[in-house]
This record gives structure tokens, C-alpha cells and sequence, in this order.
């Protein structure tokens, strides 16, 4: 009986952690889905904060509004909206500098934020709750970033005096609002080390709260840092995952979720989502301009990028293989591309000398039309095979001992861009002056010296050749998926016109 008992406990506990894997690993699904259509959110965010500018009047409230929506998304343009603001009435005069000085946290700049309390005489009793706690994360903050010891002990007693105030405040208020009521009871649940309060107080947050909003992010972030001190590291990275996939799903680019947990994938050997995920934070970090966490993303990025070198160990002949196998491949490629061009001066000579003939004109027509087909067939081959070969060549020449095997693939991608820019504009060759007319005069684009096209110019040359899809763009040109997502985005809004045909605009060119 006594071992019957053993054994039910035992099934009962492989259960449980087969649904907590199956949990865990059903949220990974989604970030991963979620971090693919990170382009599409951000887009969706901005088209919303577009809307709110477009209504008029331009409202204090609705200035505020703007700002507020810009303080998660982007750092430079939520400061420039709450500065707007600092000479309004109250309590929008507050409510820019509350908004001025929780930025300044984020982005690390804490002597600024700093300076601005200067400024604040007195604040709404209504903000007083939302303007000491921002006060008393920046001086926190400030003081873990200090250098110098004296400043860190003064600024941690500045931070304990507002700490102390701020409790005193949310306890004055508790009696009228659940939200600041049920904030002060998990404060103090902290301040008295008792875990498992502070959860059931998350728990009745997190039922008030909209699954998958921004609010809704920052608790399961604090629900997972309450896991971890508990020791329970995969509840910790399970709400730290919910965090990230709310964080994505609103469009939010000031998250520390998903870079903790492209860390966590890291150190489990999840190699290939420690890299989507670093490289998804550090696009994150760049589009909002937040240095320290750009730095710390890049950091983790680079040790990422390390790992892989330590997994190759293939022979020096395939390295030899596949230099001649891309040698021959090339050689096919350009004389195939050669053939299609005389073809193609032939056909037009051809319908130069017979214009009075209707029906055999149609016919070459047809038949230029088939070379074109077969000339861009060629060039997209070529590009597969060659961007292909350049990563393998890549990886041989890590496993044949070369020192610098990214200065390796840094040349053969620069000779890769060269070739392809060269024989595209072969074929399309006013490509540059008409892709710079369909944007704005103050977005078009320059190629660097030496070079005959941009990124941006190469991504829409093979979205011209029929190529669309995002990640197949950035397998041929060899960056990530996030990153021609954001340049398409950038294009279309620099666009003259309707940003919505931009792209069949420029599938247009040359035809």
C-alpha cells in the first residue's frame, strides 16, 4: 500500500513538471512569434501615436496623452513632447516634469533628472503618489550607477527619505484607491520579507489588469524577480517571458525583460533564441536611445556571437570544396547573366527592324518579357548561392583556424555587395536616381564612397526582383530579419506620397 502511495506521488510530480515545461515552452512559441512581427507592432504604435497627432485641436491633454505614449516607445521624442509642457498650468506642468524625470531612469541620465527636481515646487495631491515614487527609483538608480562612494551613501539616504515619504503618502490614500492601496500592501510585504504576500498581493494586481498590456508587463516582470529570490528559476523566467511577449505585443522598446531572457538562453545553450532575442533588445535599445542597456544587450550579443565560433570543427579540404564549388557556381552565374543581356539586346534590335509587323512585334515582346523573368531568375540564384557559400566559407574558415573568420566574412561581403550592385545596375541602370525620387528630399540616400548602392537600395533592389519576404532578404544579404523590417519601415515612412504603395512604386522601376 505504502509503495503504491510512493508511486502516485511520483506520477503526480512527473505531471506537474511536464505541464510547466509544456507552459514554459508554449510562451517561447510565442515570443518567438511575436519578436518576428516586432516590426508590424512598432509600426502599429506609431500609426496610433500618428492618429492622436493628427486630431485637432492640439489639446494640453492630448499633448500629454502623446508624450506618455512616446515614454516606452521613444526616448528623444517623449522628451521633446514633455517639454511642451513644462510651462503649462498644472497639473500637466507636474505631470511633464514626473514624465521628464521617470525618462531620465530609463535612459540612464540621472544628473539630469536630478537637476529637474529643482524645478518642482509643488505637485497635485493627486500625482503625489506617481511623483515621489519616480523621485525615489531615479535617486535608487543613480545610486547604483555612482562611482564615487560618498555620493552613492547620499544619494541612498536621499532615496530612503522619499521611500519613507512615499509610503507615508500611498497609506494616506489607501482608504480612497484600491489601485495605490493594493501598491502600498505590496511595498510593504517587501520591506517585510514576506514573499508570499507580496505574491497574493501580484496575484489580485494581475487579475485587475488586461492580459498582455503595458501594466500588465511591468508586474510580471515584478513577478518574476519575486520567483527568483525564492529560487524558483523557472517561475522566475516563465513571468519573465510573459513580460517580454506583453512588452512586444504593445509596441514597447524600453524592456528589460527580453534581454534577460535571451541571458537565461544563453546560459542554457538555446543558442539560436539567445541570438533572436539579444539581437531583437539590442534593435529595441537602439530605437529607443537608451545607452546602458544598448551597451549591456551589445555585451551579451557579443558573447553569443563567441559561442558559436567554439562550435566549429569541420576539416580544411571542405573549406578548399567549397571555395572551387563557389568559384564554378559564380562563373555559371555571371555567364548566364552575360547570355541573358546579349539575348536581350537581340530581342530589342530585332523589334526595332520590324515595327511594321503587329504580330511578330507582339511576339518579341513576349520574348523580352521571358528574358527579363529569366535574367532576374539568374540574379536571385546567384545571390541564394553566393550569400550561402559566404557563410559557409565563414564557417570553414573558423574550423580551419583563421584569426579573424569575421574580418574574413566582413571581405567576402563587401566583394559580395560589390558584385551584386555592379550587376544589378548593369540591368537597372538609373536604379539609384529613381528609388531617391519616390522619397522625401531630406531622406534620400547617398552611397558611401566606393560603393554604388546603400542597405536600403539593396533590400528594395531584390524586393524590385520579386524577392519580399523579409527573412529572405536578410538571408541574402546576411543581417537579421528584425533589421530589414525596420529599414522597409523607415522607407516607406520617408516616402513621397502614399507610404501604403511605396513598395509596388518601386517593384515599378524600369518597367
Amino acid at each position: 500500500m505504502l509503495k503504491r502511495s510512493f508511486l502516485t506521488v511520483l506520477l503526480i510530480a512527473a505531471s506537474l513538471s511536464a505541464s510547466a515545461l509544456s507552459t514554459l515552452d508554449s510562451l517561447f512559441l510565442m515570443l518567438d512569434e511575436d519578436v518576428k512581427q516586432s516590426a508590424e507592432y512598432l509600426d502599429r504604435h506609431q500609426q496610433y501615436i500618428d492618429s492622436l497627432k493628427s486630431v485637432h485641436p492640439m489639446t494640453k491633454a492630448l499633448q500629454l496623452r502623446i508624450a506618455r505614449e512616446y515614454q516606452y516607445f521613444q526616448s528623444d521624442s517623449a522628451r521633446t513632447w514633455y517639454l511642451q509642457l513644462i510651462r503649462a498650468d498644472e497639473p500637466y506642468r507636474s505631470q511633464a516634469y514626473m514624465g521628464l524625470v521617470q525618462l531620465s531612469s530609463s535612459i540612464g541620465k540621472y544628473g539630469g533628472g536630478l537637476s529637474l527636481l529643482s524645478y518642482v515646487e509643488d505637485v497635485p495631491d493627486s500625482l503625489r503618489v506617481d511623483w515621489l515614487e519616480a523621485v525615489w527609483r531615479l535617486h535608487t538608480e543613480a545610486a547604483n550607477s555612482a562611482l564615487i562612494p560618498t555620493l552613492r551613501e547620499e544619494l541612498l539616504a536621499t532615496a530612503e527619505l522619499y521611500y519613507d515619504s512615499l509610503l507615508h503618502e500611498m497609506q494616506r490614500q489607501a482608504s480612497g484607491n484600491t489601485d495605490i492601496r493594493l501598491r502600498y500592501e505590496f511595498l510593504r510585504a517587501m520591506d517585510d520579507d514576506n514573499i508570499p504576500l507580496a505574491l497574493q498581493v501580484n496575484d489580485t494586481i494581475l487579475s485587475r489588469l488586461v492580459q498582455w498590456s503595458h501594466r500588465y508587463a511591468i508586474e510580471a516582470y515584478s513577478r518574476a524577480i519575486l520567483y527568483e529570490q525564492m529560487g524558483k528559476e523557472r517561475e522566475s523566467l516563465e513571468w519573465l517571458t510573459r513580460s517580454a511577449i506583453s512588452d512586444a505585443r504593445q509596441g514597447i522598446t524600453d524592456n528589460g525583460s527580453s534581454w534577460l531572457v535571451a541571458k537565461e538562453r544563453f546560459e542554457a545553450g538555446d543558442l539560436e533564441r539567445a541570438y533572436r532575442y539579444s539581437d531583437y533588445s539590442l534593435t529595441n535599445a537602439s530605437f529607443f536611445n537608451a545607452p546602458t542597456r544598448f551597451i549591456q544587450t551589445y555585451v551579451l550579443g557579443h558573447e553569443i556571437a563567441s559561442s558559436y565560433e567554439q562550435e566549429l570543427h569541420k576539416s580544411s579540404v571542405k573549406l578548399v570544396i567549397a571555395l572551387l564549388t563557389l568559384a564554378v557556381l559564380f562563373i555559371l552565374i555571371v555567364i548566364g547573366v552575360i547570355l541573358a543581356m546579349r539575348q536581350n539586346r537581340r530581342l530589342h534590335a530585332l523589334n526595332r527592324e520590324m515595327k511594321a509587323m503587329n504580330e511578330e512585334q507582339r511576339t518579341i515582346n513576349r520574348q523580352l518579357k521571358e528574358a527579363d523573368q529569366v535574367k532576374e531568375q539568374y540574379i536571385c540564384r546567384y545571390l541564394e548561392v553566393y550569400s550561402d557559400y559566404i557563410r559557409r566559407l565563414t564557417t570553414m574558415a573558423r574550423k580551419a583556424g583563421e584569426k579573424d573568420p569575421a574580418g574574413f566574412m566582413d571581405r567576402e561581403m563587401d566583394n559580395f555587395y560589390r558584385a551584386f550592385d555592379d550587376t544589378f545596375l548593369s540591368l537597372y541602370g538609373s536604379f539609384v536616381e529613381d528609388f531617391n525620387a519616390l522619397l522625401k528630399p531630406e531622406a534620400r540616400l547617398t552611397p558611401k564612397p566606393g560603393e554604388r548602392m546603400t542597405i536600403e537600395m539593396r533590400i528594395f533592389a531584390l524586393i524590385l526582383l520579386g524577392i519580399t519576404s523579409s527573412a529572405k532578404i536578410a538571408e541574402l544579404l546576411c543581417y537579421s530579419p528584425n533589421t530589414i523590417s525596420n529599414y522597409r519601415v523607415k522607407m516607406k515612412n520617408a516616402a513621397l506620397g502614399d507610404r501604403d504603395t511605396f513598395e509596388q512604386r518601386v517593384q515599378a522601376i524600369g518597367k
